[in-house]
């Protein structure tokens, strides 16, 4: 296939960053758990795509370890073929058969029974096994026979425009257990270990490694500074007495600051911080803003502080602006021939979502955009925000945020928002 139809073909990128391809763009896509799932516009196939890190899949011991053992992976098996591997730089084999499937709690079972024809009792199948060091994919073509020979090359198209990463990212297991290590290498002296869910004990606190993770795949050199850096601020903040965790308004009160979280966070994590759901799955709360960290205010502080959440509000918004006229975080924007289409700021920051609740910020930015334009805020330290009357790139932009959230750390929302004189809502599409 010429590189020129390739780039007619949708693009994806799998989880961490392990495998990339192309597939037509009218096929559909379904992208769940790690698992992606393409189906040609008429549905009566399936193409089912995962990675995995070494090889889970029942094989024998002969050869490259690539050979399957279908007693294992199939209930009942019959007429299967061994097929030429794919003209791709990774090592490959394939196979090709039918068998029945049986539902099972293994990965690679209900990977298989994922397809749609799995209701019937016996599969028409290709299989495909490819592998670049520690990574494996599994790929499985399900289909009705008298579709296959229509659809099967462009099945081979798909799977020749595979790129396995040659440097790929650690598993998560993997990344636990490294950043297990260095904790008890940097600080032997506190206590370690792995606790389910993705998390660390570290002496008397709790850390959450899934913003590391992500934080990691996608600037993997600044990963064991920001790890030390965490877990360096964990020790001090435990070192603190009353007068650092409850302190007195006066004392504190030109570093509150807004800060904006998924709800699903903050119901899971933070129960019983002050905060208010928003719109777009998005949570506000309030923090305390330190020199390397912030921490959430308790809703026993407002009790302490004998003020109202509304009053809190009013305090976060007017740091919040004071805040970003200090550490200098411009409004960089973005032109075409006609005026200004887009603005961004100039470097990360925690605080950067947070302007979309700021007056001052939709004072600013009306100036180059309109009275009502599009913010975006995949996570916590982006914000992007664009015309109204770019209507030819919404989409595009809307999908690269979709994309942003699903990969950076600190991820918010997926959903466009419209900014307006009246307040934030939900972007709906063009009316």
């Amino acid at each position: 296939m010429s590189d020129f139809h390739l780039e007619q073909w949708a693009q994806y990128t799998g989880p961490a960053n392990w495998y990339s391809l192309a597939f037509p763009s009218d096929w559909i896509k379904d992208d769940q758990d790690g698992v992606l799932q393409l189906s040609p516009p008429g549905g009566n196939a399936t193409l089912t795509i995962s990675c995995h890190w070494k090889s889970v899949l029942p094989h024998t011991q002969s050869g490259a370890g690539l050979d399957v053992d279908f007693d294992q992976l199939f209930v009942r098996h019959r007429n299967i073929s061994k097929r030429p591997p794919l003209a791709i730089e990774h090592e490959s084999v394939a196979y090709s058969g039918e068998a029945i499937i049986k539902k099972n709690s293994s990965w690679w079972k209900s990977l298989l029974a994922q397809s749609a024809f799995f209701q019937k009792n016996w599969h028409h199948w290709n299989l495909w096994l490819i592998r670049e060091r520690s990574i494996q994919m599994v790929v499985t073509f399900f289909y009705e026979p008298q579709d296959h020979e229509e659809l099967f090359d462009t099945v081979q198209r798909i799977l020749h425009s595979v790129e396995l990463n040659l440097n790929p990212a650690n598993p998560p297991e993997l990344f636990a257990h490294d950043v297990l290590q260095l904790a008890r290498k940097k600080f032997p002296l506190i206590s370690s270990q792995i606790i389910p869910g993705f998390r660390i004990k570290f002496g008397e606190s709790e850390l959450n490694l899934n913003n590391f993770y992500r934080s990691y795949l996608s600037a993997p050199e600044d990963y064991e500074q920001n790890i030390v850096s965490a877990l360096a601020t964990v020790l001090q903040i435990n070192e603190w007495g009353d007068e650092q965790t409850e302190p007195e308004l006066i004392d504190i009160q030109d570093r509150i600051m807004p800060i904006l979280i998924s709800q699903e966070s903050w119901k899971t994590h933070f129960p019983n911080f002050v905060g208010e759901n928003w719109i777009a799955n998005l949570a506000i709360l309030y923090v305390v803003d330190e020199s390397r960290a912030y921490w959430y205010i308790h809703e026993k502080l407002l009790h302490k502080w004998q003020i109202s959440q509304e009053v809190l509000h009013e305090i976060a918004l007017a740091n919040l602006d004071h805040y970003f006229l200090q550490n200098e975080i411009e409004l960089i924007c973005m032109s075409r021939e006609e005026g200004p289409n887009m603005i961004i700021q100039n470097k990360a920051d925690a605080y950067n979502a947070s302007q979309v609740l700021s007056p001052s910020f939709y004072r600013q930015a009306r100036k180059f955009l309109g009275s009502e334009f599009l913010a975006g805020v995949p996570n916590r330290d982006f914000l992007l925000a664009l015309s109204l009357s770019e209507s030819q790139v919404i989409e595009k932009i809307q999908h690269n945020i979709a994309n942003d959230y699903l990969n950076m750390d600190h991820p918010l929302t997926d959903q466009l928002l419209v900014v307006t004189a009246d307040g934030v809502s939900e972007y709906c599409g063009v009316s």
